[in-house]
Formats: structure tokens, sequence, C-alpha cells
């Protein structure tokens, strides 16, 4: 009891820096935020793409050294990359590597077209912000079809921004609920777009989340708006999600 007492004393003498404190927790949780983003790779991507790969080495061994190169750089990118933030061009390049992994499942009923203005490419983005809405087009514009799906992943300078978007001729998606689950009030299967909504809005503020253009039956256009000259900022979502 008397080393308790003494403990006490000498802790109440030394008064903490609380906004030092809530600065080191702001960070914190933004690095937790952040590897649970990256530790989000589908495990039926990753089976998928074993599969594919060892389904060649019988016939093809070369491509299939080719695409676990390919599956190899893709995980090392989604788990590896240290910071919040990567430049488009790197961002493209996951983006590739995860289009070439999923070709090699779905062939040339796969096709996705990139129109890229280079003086974007160095251009520094919230990690993992383009990957996700990509493999989001595919998923939702091609697994559950039999026909051929047409991805469209554009990028272009506008004046203080730039504009980027990811377009697909898929199953679409009923606005309104797409709308709840971007307020955090519904479930479903497109949680990756979520997932970049607030990390860029974490970035940049309340105004520069993802927009959403989408009806059923009449595939889905996601498209985020980056400032070229705005520091981003570090910013926690609250428990509830909304910012």
């Amino acid at each position: 009891m008397i080393f308790r007492r003494k403990a006490r004393q000498q802790t109440a003498e030394v008064e903490p820096d609380y906004q030092e404190l809530v600065e080191l927790t702001r960070e914190q949780l933004v690095d937790a935020q952040l590897r649970s983003l990256r530790a989000q790779i589908s495990p039926h991507f990753i089976y998928n793409s074993l599969n594919a790969i060892a389904g060649l080495i019988p016939i093809d061994p070369t491509r299939a050294r080719e695409l676990l190169v390919d599956f190899a750089d893709f995980i090392r990118y989604s788990l590896g990359t240290e910071g919040d933030f990567t430049t488009l061009e790197d961002e493209l390049t996951a983006v590739e590597r995860y289009v070439i992994l999923e070709k090699a499942r779905f062939g040339e009923r796969l096709q996705v077209s990139l129109d890229i203005a280079p003086e974007v490419l160095g251009l520094q983005i919230p990690f993992l912000s383009v990957q996700p809405l990509v493999e989001n087009a595919v998923r939702h514009g091609i697994y559950d079809s039999q026909h051929e799906g047409h991805v469209f992943v554009r990028a272009k300078d506008s004046d203080t921004y730039a504009e980027i978007s990811v377009e697909d001729g898929g199953a679409g998606a009923d606005p309104e609920f797409m709308a709840k689950l971007m307020r955090g009030e519904a479930e479903g299967s497109h949680v990756g777009l979520r997932n970049v909504d607030l990390r860029l809005r974490q970035a940049y503020g309340p105004g520069h989340g993802l927009h959403i253009e989408t009806a059923i039956d009449a595939g889905m256009s996601v498209s985020m708006r980056i400032p070229k000259f705005k520091t981003p900022a570090r910013i926690v979502t609250p428990a509830g999600g909304s910012l």
C-alpha cells in the first residue's frame, strides 16, 4: 500500500501532455486502418490467381513463372508499401498486375482500357485508392456474367485537380443502396469503395470523397478529384464512419 501511494504521488507530479497523447492516438488509429486496408486482399483473388498459375505450369511454364512474378509484386505492393501515399504511376502499376492476374482467369472476356494523362502520373494519391475501384469494377462487371466485361480507367489534368475515374458496364446497383452503404448504414460487397471514400475524405476533407453514378443494369462509374496543390491531412474517421 505504501508503494502504491508513492507511485500515485509521483504520477500526479508529472502533468501529461494530453494534446501529444491525442495526436499519437490519431496516428496509431490511422496506421491501424491502413494496415487493415492492406490486409483486405480478397482470399478468392489469391486462390483464383494461384489456381490459374498452377494450371499453366504443365502447359506453359514460362507464362506461369511470369504470372507468379506479377502475383508476388502485387502482394508485395499491397502489403509492403510504407506510408499513406504513393504516386499514381505506382498505383497504376499495381492495377496492371492485378488485371494481368485476372485476365489469366477470364481471358479475353475481361477488357481493361487505360486513358491516363502523362502529366498526372507523378501525383501523390492515397495508397490503394485506385486498385480497389478497379477490383470492384471487375468483380461486379464480369464475375457473375458470361459476357465480355469492359473496364475503363481514366485520369486527366483538370486545372488544380486531377480527375480519376473507373467505369464498368456491369450489373450496376441501386443508387439509394449505394448512398446508404457509403454512409455506413448498409453492408454489401462494395465495401472497398467505402474504405477508399473514407481515406480520401481523411486526406482532403469532407468534400473530396468518391462520386458514384450507377443504376441497376446500367454499370457503375466511380470517380475522385485529387487536389494537386493541397497538403493532405491525416484525419481519423469517427466511430460512426461519417465525416
